[in-house]
């Protein structure tokens, strides 16, 4: 009788076995892993969509309505969520003192919106916030910048026959009028306030040391109130200088050119020549114009000299 030969002891065999089981049983036994996954993936999505079915999605889909209540449809709604959960994971990473700082500087900020708001009289701080917002992006760039008139007819006044200002004229000019230089050298992007002084066409009488004293006077290496004029032109130059005195010691004008002009007694608001007749005292022509431009091309190179 002959021998039956077992074929899974051969060479040939015994390659294709894995652990004892051949590739045809190995695939088997892959596909049923992947199928009983699928049964416990299958299976918790069911009780995800369970628990949402009992009254769960109408639940979420009312939360959400009722924080976003300016998002218009489903995308928007998606969108939103997305944000917010962008924001908490962000929180989340950068720990809760990182979270705390955050919230209390946003917290300060719309404080400080409706504040403003009520200032303004206005009942709505999230509109005031949006029309802010819209200003600061409407450019003012190559638009003609606000001419500004400080007059005694306004309650800016000198002393009789000096520049030196007085302590409300100082303070107005630290409270009020700075502030608003400020803002527009950057929102109509000029770098020149010209502070020019004027006069009435009373006459004056005296003795002269700006010839000695102006320039130093104009960096604060001799006193204001020790200037001393025979005449108009001179007076208006002296105030002149006394404004850019306090206007250049502030930082929030850092690095614009602050020039003194003198108008003298030459020009009668608004922006006509005198005639000459007027003899008699005029709060309005006794003051100080403001006015902001660029550097001119001739001054650029002069200034990169230095």
């Amino acid at each position: 009788m002959s021998e039956i030969a077992d074929v899974r002891q051969e060479k040939t065999y015994r390659r294709g076995l894995i652990l004892g089981l051949t590739i045809a049983e190995v695939m088997i036994l892959l596909i049923f892993v992947l199928l009983m996954a699928l049964a416990a993936s299958l299976q918790k999505r069911d009780q995800k969509i369970a628990a949402l079915d009992n009254e769960g999605a109408s639940r979420l889909v009312e939360a959400i309505q009722q924080a976003y209540p300016d998002a218009k449809d489903q995308d928007e709604y998606f969108k939103e969520l997305v944000r917010a959960i962008e924001v908490r994971k962000a929180v989340e990473q950068a720990g809760p003192e990182a979270a705390r700082s955050s919230l209390l500087a946003d917290a300060a900020v719309g404080r400080e919106i409706r504040r403003a708001a009520e200032r303004e009289g206005v009942n709505d701080p999230a509109a005031y916030a949006k029309n802010l917002a819209a200003d600061a992006n409407r450019s003012k760039k190559g638009e003609w910048p606000p001419f500004v008139s400080l007059s005694e007819a306004k309650g800016y006044f000198f002393d009789s026959g000096k520049a030196t200002l007085r302590p409300e004229f100082e303070q107005n000019l630290k409270n009020e009028v700075i502030p608003m230089l400020a803002r527009n050298l950057v929102d109509y992007d000029v770098n020149v306030i010209e502070v020019i002084g004027h006069t009435d066409e009373v006459p004056m009488i005296g003795s002269s040391n700006l010839d000695a004293k102006l320039v130093s006077a104009s960096t604060n290496r001799f006193p204001i109130r020790g200037l001393q004029s025979t005449d108009n032109a001179g007076l208006a130059m002296a105030r002149a200088v006394a404004v850019v005195g306090i206007l250049r010691s502030d930082p929030r004008l850092k690095g614009a050119a602050i020039l003194p002009l003198s108008g003298a007694q030459m020009i009668v608001p608004v922006d006509r020549m005198a005639d000459g007749t007027a003899t008699a005292s005029d709060q309005r022509r006794r003051r100080i114009d403001i006015r902001l431009r660029r550097t001119t091309s001739e001054a650029i190179p002069m200034a990169r000299a230095k």
